[in-house]
């Protein structure tokens, strides 16, 4: 159990650093276009989940 836990956190600090290191998709956006953005992407998944139920 120990060695899991070990390696669980390894592999999250592994992933906060390589996300550290990237530069924010909405890096240079508005507040608005960020929210525009947002809201794009949760209607494609929604229609994506519809589509996907039919």
């Amino acid at each position: 159990m120990k060695n899991k836990k070990a390696e669980a956190t390894k592999l999250w600090n592994e992933l906060r650093e390589s996300i550290s290191k990237r530069p924010s998709p909405f890096a240079g956006m508005s507040e608005e276009e960020v929210i525009k953005h947002l809201r794009k992407t949760r209607k494609r998944l929604w229609e994506k989940k519809l589509a996907a139920r039919s």
